[in-house]
C-alpha cells in the first residue's frame, strides 16, 4: 500500500539499519526523520489509503511539513498561500496539484528543481511558474470536461453503460485522469479518457468500489499497446482504431461484475447529529481521526429537518460554489456546497449530509 515516496524512504530505512549493524561510518548519526516532509507530500499526492503504516508516515510528516526550512517546499506553501499548519487537504489540493502541474503540461523537470532548489530566490520564481502551469492546468481540464460531459448527458443510458470511455485527438494527455475524475462524480461508471498522439490514444482511468479496472485492462490486452495501475486508477494506450472494440469490451466486462447498487454512488453516514451538537469543543475531538483521506474518510454527518436562514451566496472564481447559513430554528451554521453549479436548492425542510 506505500507510494514510491513510501517505499523510497523505506529502503533508505532498511539500508540504515544495516549500516549501524555493520558499523558503516556516519551511519549511526544520520537522521532520516527530516525527509518525512516529503514523504507525507508523496504519500497524500499519490492517494495512496492512509491506513497502517502510510498513516504513521503522513502523521509524522505533516508535523515536519508544517515547519519543513525546504526552500522548494517554503516557497509552494507561499505561492498557494498554504495555512502555517498543514492537514491532508492542504496538501491534496494545494501544494500537490501545483508540483504535478509541471509534468502535467509539460515536464516534471520544473518540480524536481523546486525540491533540490538551494535557497528561496532561486526556489521562488520556480513555485511561481509551477502556479500560473497550475491555472493553465484547470483551464484545460475545465475545457474538456465540460466538452465530455455535456457530450455525455446527451447520450448516456444507464441501463447500458457500464462504463464510459471516451477520447479525443487534440485533449491533453496530462488532465485526463483529472477530467475522468469529474466525469466519474457526474456518472458514476469507470471511467477513461484518452487523449491523443498521432495514430495513438493514451489516457488515464478512474474506477468505483468493486471494479477492479487494473485486472479489467489484462482482460484487455490484446487491443491495448501498454496498461498498468492497481483496482481505482490506471494509465492506458492503444492504436485509435481499437478504440470501440475497447470500449465494447471493458462495458462487457463490467455489465458482468458490477450489480446495480454498485452503480449508484454510496452516501455513507456516520452519525444524525442537530445542528448544537456541532461545537468547537466537538470538532476538537473529531480531529483526533486525522489525518483523513483516502481509505479513511473523514466523519460524515447528516441532520434533519433544516431551512435556510438568508439566501444563499455564489463563491468561488466562477461562482461554481454555494455558501449557505442553514438553521433548525434556534441555530444556524454555515455551510459550503462545493460545485454546487447551477444545482436546484431543495425546498425546507430539507436534510443535509456533510463532513464537519
Amino acid at each position: 500500500e506505500l507510494c514510491s515516496a513510501g517505499l523510497a524512504f523505506k529502503l533508505a530505512h532498511a539500508l540504515l539499519k544495516r549500516g549501524r549493524e555493520t558499523g558503516l561510518p556516519g551511519a549511526a548519526d544520520f537522521d532520516l526523520r527530516p525527509l518525512l516532509d516529503l514523504v507525507a507530500l508523496g504519500t497524500i499526492a499519490d492517494i495512496v489509503p492512509l491506513t497502517g503504516e502510510n498513516r504513521i508516515l503522513v502523521t509524522a510528516g505533516l508535523e515536519r511539513l508544517s515547519t519543513t526550512r525546504r526552500p522548494g517546499l517554503v516557497a509552494l506553501k507561499r505561492v498557494a498561500q498554504s495555512p502555517a499548519l498543514l492537514g491532508t487537504y492542504e496538501v491534496g489540493f494545494q501544494l500537490a496539484p501545483r508540483l504535478n502541474a509541471a509534468g502535467r503540461l509539460e515536464t516534471a523537470e520544473d518540480a524536481l528543481r523546486l525540491l533540490l532548489a538551494p535557497d528561496l530566490t532561486v526556489a521562488l520564481p520556480i513555485a511561481q511558474k509551477l502556479d500560473a502551469h497550475n491555472r493553465e492546468r484547470q483551464k484545460i481540464e475545465r475545457g474538456i470536461a465540460e466538452e465530455v460531459i455535456g457530450a455525455l448527458r446527451a447520450r448516456f443510458n444507464p441501463q447500458t453503460d457500464f462504463v464510459i470511455v471516451e477520447g479525443q485527438l487534440p485533449w491533453h494527455i496530462g488532465v485526463v485522469g483529472i477530467v475522468a475524475s469529474r466525469v466519474l462524480q457526474q456518472f458514476y461508471r469507470p471511467t477513461i479518457i484518452l487523449g491523443g498522439d498521432g495514430g495513438q490514444f493514451r489516457g488515464s482511468g478512474r474506477s468505483v468500489a468493486g471494479f477492479d479496472l487494473a485486472a479489467a485492462l489484462r482482460q484487455c490486452d490484446d487491443l491495448l499497446l501498454r496498461h498498468g495501475g492497481h483496482a481505482m486508477a490506471a494509465g492506458v494506450s492503444l492504436q485509435s482504431a481499437n478504440l470501440a472494440l475497447f470500449r465494447a469490451r471493458l462495458n462487457e466486462i463490467a455489465r458482468l461484475a458490477l450489480k446495480p447498487e454498485q452503480l449508484q454512488a454510496p452516501l455513507r453516514v456516520d452519525a444524525e447529529v442537530s445542528l448544537p451538537d456541532l461545537t468547537l469543543e466537538s470538532l476538537a475531538i473529531l480531529d483526533q481521526l486525522k489525518p483523513t483521506g483516502q481509505g479513511n474518510p473523514p466523519v460524515q454527518f447528516f441532520v434533519r429537518n433544516l431551512a435556510q436562514q438568508r439566501p444563499p451566496q455564489r463563491m468561488g472564481a466562477d461562482k461554481q460554489h454555494l455558501k449557505m447559513w442553514v438553521t433548525d430554528g434556534a441555530t444556524t451554521h454555515e455551510a459550503v456546497w462545493w460545485g454546487a453549479g447551477s444545482e436546484p436548492l431543495p425546498a425546507p425542510p430539507f436534510d443535509l449530509a456533510f463532513t464537519p
